[in-house]
């Protein structure tokens, strides 16, 4: 008789099951929501695993051996009893625990399984997780650190003592980064908004210092003001001094004006508020030393000095125009040149031949002048403008802005206009890696 071979056993399918894994791992992808919610969302994420029992997160980051923080809680009955508002113990005094029961947990990084015994029940941690008969805690790894513990809770004695720890270390990990990522992620997006938001404040304030259009009898301007982020380092004023003319100045003719350009090292929120300090100082100079602009630098100079070292130093140019001297005084305070143009030919005048401001409280700056005449051009930039580079760091180059200075219209809107898209061009965008200040003038009396 032939003898009858059985077929082989079919092979039990795994599909469903991989497919249930993959389906719960979504669910804690789409996670966004906040802390409390957090904690919540992972102890219905593996009650499926360990109906029944309760969930604890505790902190042990920045703390002794042994000891933690309970920073939440839900019972076996999912009723939210710790609230997970604080993880990390910042903005409140989570309850500290330190006895024997932390001390079998916490005594080293790898997961613990415990059972509680009577005289146990009595001890604070304990009390604190509802009186379990059995504790099961799995170290939480994040950026290379273990700062807090997943800590589940029975109330039946060996309840956790078939679980696969390798397997749950894995599944806890991934489950809490797939809940913390999202939390960071907010809470660096909420950092951002409050820091941009104070950035904003601080240009708000910057801004309301700058020149609003001052008419100037004689002369005709236009500016070009263009922070690198929010806040700049750069700053300048434009005024008409006409009023505090010597009684002889005509006054019925062109105005005496005053044009100051500064740039502090650096830029962002903290040149921007070494800027706003720099106006507030000249505000207060009532021409007590050297007079015209040496004075005036001389003066900030000294009251720039804080109590304390300063981080950054600031480069300015300072103009004193007199229509009817028909000259022009000056001190380069370690800034870019003055662009003098006479018909197409270009005069540098400065070139930073004295110090910046910053650098010795007790140095005095000295007037320099020369002549203008109606129909002159006078160009002031800081160095953000020159500087700036293309995709290959190519500065845009002084000598490039004086040739277009010299060949440009000599309308002020024009020829700003005019150098301020050839830097853009250059630069390939709006904003340059510093902050750009352009001030075009030309004397019409």
């Amino acid at each position: 008789m032939a003898r009858r071979i059985a077929p082989p056993p079919r092979p039990v399918s795994i599909v469903p099951a991989l497919h249930q894994t993959v389906e719960r791992i979504l669910q804690l992808s789409a996670f966004d929501g906040d802390s409390a919610l957090a904690l919540r969302t992972l102890h219905a994420h593996f009650a499926e695993r360990f109906p029944g029992c309760a969930l604890a997160l505790v902190l042990i980051g920045g703390l002794a051996p042994g000891q933690c923080r309970l920073a939440g809680l839900i019972g076996a009955d999912g009723v939210e009893h710790v609230p997970n508002v604080d993880p990390l113990g910042e903005r409140s005094t989570l309850p500290l625990f330190d006895d024997a029961l932390t001390a079998k947990l916490f005594i080293d990084t790898a997961p613990h399984l415990i059972s509680v015994a009577p005289t146990d029940f009595a001890l604070p941690f304990a009390q604190a997780l509802l009186a379990p008969a059995s504790l099961l805690g799995i170290p939480v790894v994040n950026a290379g650190v273990i700062n807090h513990w997943l800590i589940f809770g029975s109330s039946l004695h060996g309840r956790f003592d078939r679980v696969d720890l390798d397997e749950l270390l894995l599944e806890v990990n991934l489950a809490a980064n797939l809940i913390v990522r999202p939390l960071a992620t907010r809470a660096l997006r909420d950092e951002s908004k409050r820091h941009r938001q104070v950035i904003e404040g601080i240009a708000d304030v910057q801004r309301l210092l700058l020149p609003d259009g001052p008419v100037i009898r004689g002369l005709e301007y236009a500016v070009h003001w263009q922070p690198a982020e929010t806040a700049a380092g750069d700053y300048y004023d434009l005024m008409s001094l006409t009023q505090y003319a010597p009684a002889d100045f005509p006054r019925d003719g062109a105005d005496i004006w005053a044009l100051m350009l500064a740039d502090v090292s650096g830029h962002g929120a903290a040149a921007a508020m070494e800027a706003v300090q720099f106006d507030a100082i000249l505000r207060t100079y009532q021409g007590d030393e050297e007079s015209g602009p040496a004075g005036a630098l001389t003066y900030a100079n000294r009251y720039f000095f804080s109590r304390r070292q300063r981080q950054h130093f600031l480069t300015a140019f300072a103009l004193l125009y007199r229509p009817d001297l028909g000259r022009a005084t000056y001190v380069d305070a370690g800034h870019p040149p003055l662009l003098h143009r006479r018909g197409n030919t270009v005069t540098l005048r400065g070139a930073g031949t004295q110090i910046p401001l910053g650098i010795l409280r007790d140095h005095v700056w000295q007037n320099e002048t020369f002549d203008v005449e109606s129909g002159d051009v006078l160009v002031l930039y800081t160095d953000g403008v020159v500087e700036a580079r293309d995709r290959t760091h190519r500065p845009f180059g002084s000598e490039r802005l004086s040739a277009l200075v010299a060949s440009g219209p000599s309308d002020p809107p024009a020829l700003l206009a005019l150098v301020r898209d050839e830097v853009i061009a250059h630069q390939g965008s709006p904003l340059g890696v510093d902050d750009q200040t352009l001030i075009v003038l030309r004397i019409t009396d």
